[in-house]
């Protein structure tokens, strides 16, 4: 079965659970169960997920993304198709990353679409009245009505930390067209509110089609709160700009996250720019990897004797490494280079041994253009994430510190026991994504860094 018929099959199945389930079950129950199922669904086809390190810890947040158009393929029912970005949001997300699927804000069924009605009739939703789904007997009194209600049950939500998910369109687009203009209800709502709630923007392309055409690609961008816009009430002359601010920021997501092929000459050109900011490139401190180092901003206050260069781009394989080793290393003398790969390599299915020969490997490349340089070598550190690797995780860091004894001037930095807590992954060093480190998190790699270098220089 080839992979558009594997998703529609498994939405079909979890769709007619649904709307066969028992009526007295409670909402909460099927968001969960719903949520699960459509997390299945999804992991047989290609997703990609960026930027999870802008996942809030806290909760009572509303994510809004560009609602795009169902393929006409994932039809469940007579006349009705399950939308794929915000069923995606609720269960790839939501219930993922906080154990909750929160709840949708959906337009209400027209008075013909029974399958309409008998599913989302079983989620307790929040609803509202969509651009071109309005009953045309119905009045601007009771639109306004239901608008009210939308505002109260909407807020009521949030007061009571539970996440809201919602597009601010009011209508579906295709991926080269989208986003639509954003209305301003969510706006205002979050504008309203005396405690305002963090807006966590998520970049959507690709729903529009089936899996077998394109990946489907998310990217999760920086939360913020209509204050940091100004805007500290729904009647503020600020409030039309910060709407059509954050709909540009958007539009910019959409075109960005769109390129067909995974490329990072965004980051590299960015690197390459702090690069030449530095007024000496000798006797550097360098950091060249992965998330785990692109994330770390605190480098050169937490190294306050060196002159530190962070060169880690995200998503990096160790054949991105090296591809962009010579370019980023051009003019640069490093006394010492940390490096931190081979985590996103877990995620192409390699073996511990392969892995282990493609950083040895990588490492000799290193050493041949810079065979006076100190070389740390950070183990991979376990994560929430990555739970089903763990015994991978283990094997790698116990070939790789063998490996390394060999090696002049390279040295294994292991931190992985240094993350657990009675042998257990201690959620404390994690962000809420369960994969980056926390703040915490960062100052256990400090010190064991830290340590090796007051060993070694």
């Amino acid at each position: 079965m080839n992979p558009d018929s594997r998703l529609l099959e498994a939405l079909r199945n979890s769709f007619n659970e649904i709307v066969r389930a028992p009526k007295e079950i409670p909402y909460s129950e099927m968001r969960a169960l719903s949520a699960k199922q459509v997390q299945q669904a999804f992991s047989s086809v290609r997703v990609e997920i960026k930027g999870s390190e802008n996942l809030p810890s806290e909760q009572g947040v509303i994510f809004i993304y560009n609602h795009l158009r169902n393929h006409p393929f994932f039809t469940v029912a007579e006349d009705f198709q399950i939308t794929l970005d915000s069923h995606f949001i609720s269960s790839s997300i939501l219930e993922k990353y906080y154990k909750n699927p929160g709840t949708r804000v959906v337009r209400y069924s027209l008075p013909d679409e029974e399958n309409h009605r008998n599913y989302y009739d079983k989620f307790g939703y929040i609803r509202v009245y969509a651009n071109n789904f309005i009953p045309k007997e119905l009045t601007k009194k009771e639109i306004k009505k239901a608008n009210k209600q939308f505002y109260l049950q909407a807020a009521a939500a949030l007061e009571n930390n539970i996440n809201l998910v919602f597009s601010p369109e009011g209508a579906s687009y295709y991926t080269d067209e989208s986003p639509g203009p954003f209305l301003k209800g969510v706006f205002k709502l979050a504008s309203s509110l005396k405690q305002q709630p963090l807006l966590v923007p998520i970049v959507l392309v690709n729903f529009d089609k089936l899996p077998s055409e394109a990946p489907y690609k998310c990217q999760i961008l920086p939360p913020f709160r209509m204050r940091d816009f100004g805007v500290t009430s729904p009647e503020s002359d600020l409030l039309n700009n910060a709407v059509q601010k954050i709909n540009d920021t958007f539009k910019i997501g959409v075109k960005e996250l769109s390129r067909e092929d995974q490329n990072f000459e965004g980051e590299i050109a960015v690197l390459k720019k702090n690069r030449a900011k530095k007024k000496s490139k000798k006797e550097l401190l360098v950091f060249y990897g992965s998330s785990t180092l692109r994330l770390w901003k605190n480098v050169a206050q937490d190294f306050p004797r060196w002159d530190t260069l962070n060169l880690g781009f995200g998503g990096a394989f160790i054949h991105s490494l090296n591809d962009y080793f010579e370019e980023l290393f051009r003019d640069v003398q490093p006394k010492v280079i940390v490096l931190y790969l081979g985590g996103n390599d877990l995620t192409l299915g390699f073996t511990a041994s392969k892995i282990v020969a493609e950083i040895v490997s990588f490492i000799d490349r290193v050493q041949a253009q810079f065979p006076n340089t100190k070389i740390l070598n950070i183990s991979i550190k376990p994560s929430f994430e990555r739970q089903h690797d763990l015994k991978k995780i283990k094997e790698i860091n116990a070939q790789l510190g063998e490996k390394i004894e060999t090696l002049h001037n390279v040295y294994q930095v292991d931190f992985y026991e240094s993350l657990l807590k009675n042998k257990r992954i201690n959620e404390v060093y994690f962000l809420q994504d369960g994969l980056h480190l926390s703040a915490e998190g960062y100052q256990v790699l400090r010190k064991a860094i830290d340590e090796k270098l007051d060993h070694l220089i």
